[in-house]
């Protein structure tokens, strides 16, 4: 287990008996064996298990991975009070959590390029986990962003948000796009390295067709994340009719009127703003109206992969437009839910110093 509480939700990894006996010493060794009776000790249980749950669930360095270790680490030897969830929020939160184990089993022999490598991307960003532990615990960058979501849908209710409801319908959203992204950049990439491995002479393979359909889906979700966190960035300052609005430019104009001017002036918002700029998503926006267009992608159309070389087609340059908009979208995402939890700490201070926590 990570931490000294076992608790629902709490993370644990799998250690094998035989890697634990292999490290164990002679004298302990033979004890266990005239005795019949062996229990590992706890120093071999935690060194076996660490290198577990930074490959499976934290990532490296570059994921932030060994601080977010030590973070939830403190995280789980807190007890958690859940109590303030509704039956919706618990129905909710145990079908993020549990799609959160299937889309990782599917990393298990992943590319090191699926990684988001946000601490290189986006330092400063990563850094806002620390505060934010008290009300809305990240968990991983991984792939995605993965936060413990009971625990912040528990930290909405508890506080008495005004918009407790609408807000945790769209943190649902967003984090379930997040996670649906994941899962079709990877199927994108197994089918990128099918169609380079296995296409030789062939004119036009079902690997290439069914990238160019999975790319479609890829943007549609990215979109629709963009579009939600805007919404939940209003909602967590009273701003509730974004979703109506019908362009992104309303959206955006609504969402700089309503937003206290205090706010402008902090990091984390200025990053997300500048994101949120026509600039930013001129790439995005340029790909996706493009689908919807007449005469389309040029890149996305069958002319452009019927007869050619695997290595000359334009696959792996949408995997690169995309992944990088996914880590955008991601570190985004980490901005607008610290804008809320410096809101639930307005709302419900914690219990918690803040020197007691990780550095």
């Amino acid at each position: 287990m990570i931490g000294s509480k076992t608790q629902k939700g709490s993370l644990f990894a799998p250690v094998k008996t035989k890697q634990l006996w292999a490290k164990e010493n002679l004298f302990n060794k033979l004890k266990a064996i005239f005795t019949l009776k062996w229990t590992p000790p706890e120093n071999l249980i935690k060194e076996a298990a660490k290198p577990i749950f930074m490959f499976d669930l934290f990532g490296t360095k570059s994921d932030y991975g060994d601080k977010l270790f030590d973070l939830i680490a403190w995280h789980n030897c807190r007890e958690w009070d859940l109590t303030a969830l509704t039956e919706s929020d618990t129905i909710k939160a145990d079908a993020i959590e549990s799609m959160t184990i299937l889309t990782r089993l599917r990393y298990e022999q992943s590319a090191d390029i699926l990684h988001l490598n946000l601490l290189e991307r986006a330092p400063f960003m990563c850094f806002l986990t620390h505060p934010m532990i008290v009300k809305i615990p990240v968990v991983s960058l991984q792939y995605f962003l993965n936060i413990h979501t009971h625990f912040a849908f528990n930290s909405i209710r508890k506080a008495k948000h005004p918009h407790a409801d609408d807000l945790i319908g769209y943190l649902y959203e967003v984090l379930y796009l997040q996670q649906k992204t994941a899962i079709a950049l990877h199927e994108f990439l197994l089918r990128i390295n099918y169609a380079e491995r296995h296409k030789n002479d062939a004119l036009f393979i079902n690997a290439e067709l069914n990238a160019i359909m999975n790319a479609d889906l890829i943007f549609s979700y990215l979109k629709a994340t963009v579009e939600k966190i805007i919404v939940i960035v209003g909602l967590t300052h009273g701003i509730n009719n974004l979703d109506s609005k019908k362009t992104h430019k309303s959206k955006m104009t609504a969402l700089r009127d309503g937003l206290p001017q205090k706010l402008f002036d902090l990091y984390y918002f200025q990053f997300m703003f500048d994101f949120f700029s026509a600039d930013n998503l001129d790439e995005l926006n340029s790909y996706r109206s493009g689908l919807l267009h007449k005469k389309g992608i040029s890149d996305l159309q069958p002319h452009n992969y019927v007869n050619k070389k695997a290595d000359s087609i334009p696959l792996r340059k949408f995997f690169n437009v995309v992944q990088e908009q996914h880590a955008k979208n991601t570190a985004t995402l980490l901005g607008a839910l610290a804008l809320l939890t410096d809101n639930l700490v307005e709302l419900d201070f914690p219990d918690v110093k803040y020197e007691d926590k990780p550095r």
